[in-house]
């Protein structure tokens, strides 16, 4: 990577407030990078995936036993090389940043890696906040970094700019457990629609190591990936302020990761 490291300046503090999102550049390094790859590509081989690149390994374990895939995806969240980005103290700071706060948490259940395939549109999430399946505090953020170049056919995050402006949204509760194991359809905001006409839509195409930072207020959704051959490899980490009175009266229990139940902590806005 050439471009020089940085933090939140003043400009991407202002865009964060302003349009509930921002793309920072330069918060790891390549090195950095390169050792998370190299992680999953070593899992991945010793699953029996054969090829030159993490796509052509991809694909060529999902075409094998895509059970064995998905052991794959459940365990690269653990590699260690992916806690040294998570404990960055350049993330770390940026997060501090635009949460605005000097008490930063982490949601440990809420931080993985996805392995998006060309193709394969089962696992989307569909529009959402994030506050509703993580709950740590009404202030936070979702850190979406890409460990590969996701181009715009790859299907990029999409992203309601300025929609963090409407709060916390009522929402149907089809299984806030998560108890069928399918986070896809935990929540539902019935109006998103009517919504989203008032938002303009933005999606962008991201460099490896190039973060988007998204408020937990912010709706947004994932794309849809059209590539050739190319999986959308990105990583998530969900920061929040442990000093906010609602998370603190809620002793910082999350989403249904952590056991905590939105229409419990929530009854106000779950919708029948």
């Amino acid at each position: 990577m050439t471009a020089a490291l940085k933090l939140a300046g003043n400009e991407d503090l202002a865009a964060f407030k302003r349009d509930g999102y921002v793309k920072i550049r330069g918060l790891f390094t390549e090195t950095q990078r390169e050792a998370v790859i190299t992680g999953i590509n070593t899992l991945l081989a010793v699953k029996g995936a054969r090829g030159a690149t993490v796509h052509e390994r991809i694909n060529d374990l999902a075409k094998k036993d895509r059970r064995q895939l998905g052991r794959v995806y459940d365990a690269i969240r653990k590699l260690h090389a992916f806690w040294a980005l998570v404990g960055s103290e350049r993330l770390a700071q940026t997060a501090k940043t635009l949460i605005g706060t000097d008490t930063l948490g982490v949601a440990f259940r809420g931080a993985g890696i996805r392995l998006d395939l060309p193709g394969e549109d089962k696992w989307r999430s569909q529009w959402h906040q994030e506050y509703h399946s993580q709950m740590s505090s009404m202030r936070g953020l979702v850190a979406w970094f890409s460990l590969v170049r996701v181009t715009h056919d790859m299907g990029p995050v999409r992203i309601a700019k300025g929609s963090h402006r409407e709060g916390l949204l009522p929402v149907q509760c089809g299984d806030p457990m998560n108890k069928a194991k399918d986070y896809t359809q935990t929540f539902t905001i019935p109006n998103v629609e009517g919504l989203l006409e008032k938002y303009p839509v933005m999606e962008h195409e991201t460099e490896a190591c190039e973060v988007v930072f998204i408020d937990f207020m912010t709706l947004h959704q994932s794309g849809w990936n059209k590539s050739d051959g190319l999986s959308r490899v990105t990583a998530q980490v969900r920061f929040f302020d442990m000093t906010e009175p609602t998370g603190v009266g809620n002793d910082w229990v999350g989403g249904w990761q952590d056991g905590g139940d939105f229409t419990k902590a929530h009854p106000d806005k779950v919708l029948p």
